[in-house]
C-alpha cells in the first residue's frame, strides 16, 4: 500500500525516470532557499523548477489535487507553525491508590448470622444493591419494640382524644386533657425512636410499613447489609453460615472512577511547587503506565507534611478521572507535573518532523507548488506536538502529515532508484 503512494506521488509531481546525477558535496538541508531558488540546472532552467534535477535542492512540486482541503481527501495536510504556551515540568515516580472520599469498609450494623452473599471480589454495585443478608436477633427484637411503641402511641393518642371530647362537655378537668397530651407526646417520641433504630439498621421503610405481629414473615430478624455507595468490591471477608461482629470489615468498596496517586517529590523539587498546593489550587500532572498506553490528566493538590527520612521524598497526592477503571490500585506509574510560566515557543505535529542521516527536518512551503525541506532542531515534547528551537517562524506553511511521502521522494531520487525501482 505504501509502494502504491509513493509511485502515485512520483508520477502526479511530473518527476521523470532519469540516470543517476552527481549530488552536491553541500547538503541542500545546509544552503539558504534564496541561493538554492538562484541556482540553474544542467538543462539551462532553474533547478527548483526543473523536473529532472528539483530533487537535488530537497525540492517537491506538490500538486493541489495532493493537498487535504476542508471535506477533500488528500494524500498530505499543511498548517502553520504555531507559538504556544508551554511550561515547565518535572517527573517523579508514583503508586496508583484508592481515593479515601470514595471508599467504604462495610462492616455488619450487628451481631448475626450470614444467610447469603450477594456479590464477589470485581463485581460492580450501585448505590443501594444488596451485599448479604444477616440473620439477626436483635433485629427481630427491634421490630417487635417498633410495635409495641406503636401500639402505645396509638392508646395514647386515642385517650387524649377522649379526655379532650370530656373537657369540652364539661365532664372532665383541663389538668387532665394536659396530663394526656403529655403522655401522647412521650409516646410519640419512644414510637419515633424505635422506627429511626429500624431504618438505621437498613430497613426499607415499605418494609417498616408492613410489620404485622400476625404475619410471621415480617417479623424474622433478616436484614440485608446495601451498598453504600456504588463501585467496585475490592476486598470480601465474609461468606454464608459465619457469624459477624460490628466493627469487622466484612466488604471493602471503591469507587474506582477517581483514584489517587501519590508520587515521591525530591527535596529539591519542593520549592518550584510549593505555590499552588493545599487549597492554593494544584498543578496540572500526567499520569502514565510504564506498560504504555494513554496517559491520565490529574491534579496535584496536596503535600504530604512530612518528609522520608530515609529517601528524603515528600508524598504528593495527584487526583486522576478514571472513568474506564483501567487504573487499579497498586500499580506503578510515571508521573509529570507541568509548572506554570513556561514561555511560548514555536511547534510543530510530531508527524510532520522527518529525518535523514541524523538530521531533522519538515517541508515548508516555498511558493506556489513548490515545497522544500528545511532543517530543524528541536526541542521538547508538547503531548502531540513538539517545540522546534530553530528553523521555523510562527506562521510559515509546512507540510503536517503525510511528509514521509515525500521525504521517500527525494531520497529515491538521490539514491537514483529510477525506473529500476
Amino acid at each position: 500500500m505504501k509502494i502504491g503512494k509513493i509511485v502515485l506521488v512520483t508520477i502526479l509531481l511530473g518527476i521523470v525516470c532519469m540516470p543517476v546525477l552527481a549530488v552536491s558535496e553541500k547538503s541542500d538541508l545546509d544552503r539558504p532557499v534564496e541561493e538554492m531558488w538562484k541556482e540553474k540546472c544542467e538543462h539551462g532552467i532553474l533547478q527548483f523548477s526543473c523536473d529532472e534535477c528539483r530533487f537535488e535542492l530537497g525540492t517537491v512540486k506538490l500538486l493541489p489535487d495532493l493537498i487535504a482541503g476542508k471535506g477533500k481527501p488528500g494524500l498530505v495536510a499543511t498548517g502553520k507553525a504555531g507559538s504556544r504556551k508551554v511550561s515547565e515540568s518535572r517527573a517523579f515516580t508514583g503508586e496508583v491508590k484508592l481515593s479515601e472520599g470514595r471508599t467504604v469498609h462495610v462492616a455488619a450494623p450487628l451481631p448475626g448470622l450470614v444467610r447469603k452473599v450477594f456479590v464477589d471480589i470485581g463485581s460492580t454495585v450501585a448505590e443501594g444493591a444488596p451485599l448479604f443478608e444477616l440473620d439477626c436477633q436483635d433485629v427481630a427484637e427491634s421490630k417487635g419494640d417498633y410495635l409495641k411503641k406503636t401500639a402505645a402511641r396509638d392508646l395514647a393518642k386515642a385517650s387524649a382524644e377522649r379526655e379532650a371530647t370530656l373537657f369540652e362537655k364539661k365532664i372532665s378537668a383541663r389538668v387532665e386533657v394536659q396530663e394526656a397530651q403529655a403522655r401522647l407526646a412521650a409516646a410519640e417520641i419512644e414510637a419515633a425512636n424505635a422506627r429511626g433504630r429500624l431504618l438505621r439498621l437498613g430497613i426499607p421503610r415499605a418494609e417498616i410499613e408492613s410489620l404485622d405481629p400476625k404475619i410471621p414473615d415480617t417479623m424474622s430478624g433478616f436484614l440485608t447489609v446495601r451498598a453504600p455507595q456504588g463501585g467496585v468490591v475490592l476486598e470480601r471477608q465474609i461468606s454464608v453460615g459465619r457469624r459477624v461482629e460490628p466493627g469487622k470489615d466484612l466488604i471493602l468498596l471503591s469507587d474506582l472512577s477517581e483514584v489517587w496517586v501519590w508520587a515521591d517529590l525530591r527535596e529539591n523539587d519542593l520549592p518550584s511547587i510549593f505555590g499552588r498546593v493545599n487549597g492554593g489550587g494544584g498543578y496540572t500532572a500526567e499520569v502514565r503506565s510504564p506498560a504504555g498506553g494513554k496517559p491520565y490528566r490529574g491534579t496535584l493538590d496536596v503535600l504530604s507534611g512530612t518528609m522520608n527520612e530515609q529517601t528524603r521524598t515528600v508524598k504528593a497526592r495527584i487526583v486522576v478521572p478514571n472513568p474506564e477503571g483501567h487504573l487499579r490500585p497498586g500499580m506503578f506509574v510515571n508521573v509529570r507535573v507541568f509548572l506554570p510560566g513556561g514561555g511560548s515557543a514555536v511547534a510543530v505535529p510530531k508527524a510532520a518532523v522527518l529525518a535523514d542521516e541524523g538530521r531533522t527536518f519538515v517541508f515548508v512551503h516555498k511558493e506556489g507548488d513548490y515545497w522544500v525541506r528545511r532543517p530543524v532542531t528541536l526541542g521538547r515534547r508538547l503531548g502531540d506536538m513538539v517545540e522546534v528551537r530553530s528553523g521555523l517562524k510562527p506562521g510559515q506553511t509546512i507540510i503536517t502529515d503525510g511528509s514521509f511521502l515525500l521525504k521517500s521522494d527525494v531520497l529515491r531520487r538521490k539514491m537514483g532508484a529510477g525506473c529500476a525501482d
